[in-house]
């Protein structure tokens, strides 16, 4: 969604772009924020417009949190302040991240299972819910859960997954994946993004895997060979995290990885 995060996110070049149009790319500038929210109101209207035009919408990627809210609705939850969100902020950058999950869990059991430790976003967001209204972000979503959207209720919803055919070979190919992004220039497009205006490495775009461990290096946090392992393991991390989102979903049918059949799986599925 991103301008001008273009090696780091595997985005597609002008190329493929031209001859396979794709929505929702390059949309915000990279010292804005995203959410679910933008997501789901973004892609309700693509999706509409590509069954206006009898076309089949796909929707493509790993961003589990955002297809699961897409599906089943956002939770209503009550807006920040200024106030609360400086105050988490600044306790967050003086007690470090491990202790913010730590008082979450306290407050918040169940939100602190289903968040990542390393998930600074999330943590102050259900931190943040808790301080406002003194009660957990599990409960809220609890309570305020919407069933599928009703834009989606008419469509017959086909889910599919990629199943690496060996997890030690999928992990070397994240490690060579990574390294061919520093060959095409990351650590540059990583420098010519944090020049830019109102930008800064604390900005949402500059937390997400690869882009986070180059800002560190460039900044004279990590050396060179610790940024390449850092990001590596993250990028690893990342992907046990969406395999394990994958085989919660009864409904998803699994591809095996560089299967001739795939195609044909998917054709007589949605036929």
């Amino acid at each position: 969604v991103y301008k001008h995060l273009n090696i780091g996110s595997g985005k597609p070049d002008k190329k493929v772009l031209t001859k396979y149009p794709h929505k929702l790319i390059d949309v915000i500038d990279p010292d804005e924020n995203y959410s679910t929210a933008k997501f789901q109101k973004g892609c309700l209207k693509e999706i509409k417009k590509a069954h206006s035009s009898k076309k089949i919408p796909l929707l493509v990627g790993g961003t589990m949190l955002y297809f699961k809210n897409l599906f089943h609705g956002l939770s209503e939850l009550p807006q920040s302040t200024v106030e609360i969100r400086q105050e988490v902020e600044l306790e967050c950058n003086q007690k470090g991240l491990k202790i913010m999950h730590g008082h979450l869990q306290q407050i918040d059991p169940l939100s602190a299972k289903n968040i990542h430790p390393n998930d600074s976003q999330r943590i102050k967001r259900a931190i943040e819910v808790f301080r406002l209204t003194n009660k957990p972000l599990s409960l809220w979503q609890q309570e305020n859960h919407l069933k599928i959207h009703e834009d989606l209720k008419s469509f017959d919803i086909h889910q599919f997954a990629i199943k690496p055919k060996d997890k030690e070979i999928h992990r070397e190919k994240i490690a060579i994946r990574f390294e061919e992004m520093i060959d095409q220039g990351l650590i540059e497009e990583v420098e010519g993004l944090l020049k830019k205006k109102q930008m800064d490495s604390s900005k949402s775009s500059m937390k997400s895997v690869g882009y986070k461990q180059v800002s560190d290096y460039l900044e004279g946090n990590l050396s060179h060979d610790e940024m390449l392992f850092r990001a590596v393991t993250a990028t690893r991390q990342l992907a046990k995290r969406q395999m394990t989102w994958l085989r919660s979903w009864n409904e998803v049918i699994w591809l095996e990885e560089e299967s001739d059949n795939n195609l044909d799986i998917v054709l007589d599925t949605i036929n």
